[in-house]
């Protein structure tokens, strides 16, 4: 009998048989990593009916979670949900706020809660997110102890008459009305000629 010689193998096609052994090892990976990922998830429950304005503030707020836990971590309550309703109802309507409790068995929890209208006025996708991150950092702060917080306040631009431009600054190479230029001014320290 004639022997067989094995065709030699190329090295992608090692590479590709090596890497066809590790499937089922990579696929055990990726499936730990979804149950992981499926545990730490922050459930977000938007209570309105309009159905499209519910998935989208659902899929913003989970964004805006997402990123928040990336940068905050594990100092957030280990169960933490989040729900966005029209209106609190309180003494004054409020953006929103939480509510932090403890279990029966010493886990702490928080509940996160979002106004989509306050004194009749909508708040935006950009200003839920504002009050979220308010509120996640507020509870990241209050369970890792002692904390300052330091205000900074920016003076709003002033408002203009609808469709009035704001003043421009003066032309610094534009003559003056008594017929001197700016540059030719003697500058501070200067006498004049």
């Amino acid at each position: 009998m004639p022997k067989r010689h094995p065709v030699p193998l190329t090295k992608p096609a090692l590479k590709l048989i090596r890497a066809a052994g590790r499937l089922p090892h990579l696929g055990m990976q990726v499936c730990r990593s979804l149950r992981r990922w499926h545990r730490r998830r922050i459930p977000v429950e938007v209570v309105i009916a309009d159905r499209s304005r519910r998935s989208t503030l659902g899929r913003e707020l989970t964004w805006g979670l997402r990123r928040l836990r990336r940068i905050l971590g594990d100092i957030l309550p280990s169960t933490l949900a989040v729900v966005a309703q029209q209106v609190i109802a309180t003494d004054h309507q409020l953006a929103g706020c939480y509510q932090v409790g403890q279990r029966p068995d010493g886990t702490r929890f928080a509940l996160i809660r979002l106004a989509l209208q306050v004194n009749g006025r909508r708040l935006t996708t950009d200003e839920l997110l504002a009050v979220l991150a308010e509120q996640c950092i507020a509870l990241a702060t209050q369970g890792s102890g002692p904390s300052v917080l330091v205000p900074i306040d920016l003076e709003p631009a002033p408002a203009h008459e609808a469709g009035q431009h704001p003043p421009r600054p003066a032309d610094p190479l534009a003559p003056s009305p008594n017929g001197v230029s700016r540059l030719d001014r003697p500058g501070p320290g200067q006498r004049g000629a």
